[in-house]
């Protein structure tokens, strides 16, 4: 298995547009609980426009591999080099990561240039202020990793780095780990046949780190969900049924958890998760209440 460390502040500007357009998970974020609102009033009326005006993201899902494939690592580099490859250079690249589920975006040329106009907006009036913060704490977190470990121990590493995930069962040839800063404390899993995205959260200070795990587990709900699958792991709707809750109320439970690390998240390629307590994380917490301050 192949692992590999993105390192691009495209990525990152890129899942920035991303959670605009989708609000995905705002409330469970680590950045500001009105972070759209704000950025809403910080950029020009005609990008937000054109952003709601966007029918998908299929081409920004897929172009991940091309900024991972591009040799440069600014910004800058990476807009004027897609602008510069033809479109069957384009489709060569991405046709690797294509299944029945992701097809190729109609219009590859349209989309291209759309991508690469909003992209360059969006880093304008929103990404150009905070560059110098995000990408230092991407660059500390790329620094923190242990490579040799990484190599030796794939499997292990991967699920302390993305705070749970074991992948072990989805055979992967290749692994693209990414930190991201917009996402934080939360991990994100992108199953591209296989070859396996994990965007995993630039760590939290201790202090902060130690607060989500303590305040995941003040919760009666959320600890008789933990004990449910303290021997076995357990679907989504095995907990809506064991719990005798909402789904949307598992879910909100859920991402709590995750967010704080105590999930072990077991992906299958039938679009479901398996969940168990992430014992581990207990120690963490230990270490984390020691360093307290």
């Amino acid at each position: 298995m192949k692992i590999k460390i993105l390192d691009s502040i495209s990525y990152e500007v890129l899942l920035s547009l991303s959670l605009y357009k989708r609000q995905t998970h705002l409330k469970y974020l680590s950045i500001s609980k009105d972070w759209y609102e704000s950025t809403r009033k910080k950029i020009s009326n005609e990008l937000h426009t054109q952003i709601e005006e966007l029918v998908d993201l299929h081409f920004e899902d897929l172009s991940v591999h091309l900024i991972e494939f591009c040799p440069y690592k600014s910004f800058e580099g990476y807009t004027s080099w897609l602008s510069r490859l033809s479109l069957g250079e384009i489709y060569e690249m991405l046709s690797l990561f294509l299944n029945d589920k992701r097809l190729m975006p109609a219009d590859l040329e349209n989309r291209r240039d759309t991508h690469i106009l909003l992209l360059k907006k969006w880093y304008e009036e929103y990404f150009k202020e905070i560059e110098e913060e995000v990408s230092s704490a991407l660059k500390e977190n790329i620094m923190n990793i242990n490579q040799e470990e990484l190599n030796v121990n794939g499997f292990n590493q991967i699920e302390k780095i993305t705070k749970g995930f074991s992948i072990e069962n989805l055979e992967p040839t290749e692994v693209v780990l990414a930190p991201t800063w917009h996402f934080r404390p939360l991990s994100l899993i992108d199953i591209f046949n296989h070859k396996i995205i994990l965007t995993y959260p630039c760590l939290l200070s201790n202090n902060d780190e130690a607060l989500l795990i303590t305040k995941a587990l003040a919760e009666e709900k959320r600890l008789k969900i933990l004990s449910s699958m303290k021997t076995e792991p357990k679907t989504f709707t095995d907990l809506v049924k064991l719990m005798g809750m909402s789904k949307g109320n598992i879910h909100h439970h859920l991402l709590n958890l995750r967010s704080a690390g105590l999930l072990k998240i077991i992906p299958s390629r039938e679009d479901y998760f398996l969940y168990q307590f992430r014992h581990s994380r207990m120690n963490d917490l230990s270490s984390l209440l020691l360093n307290f301050d």
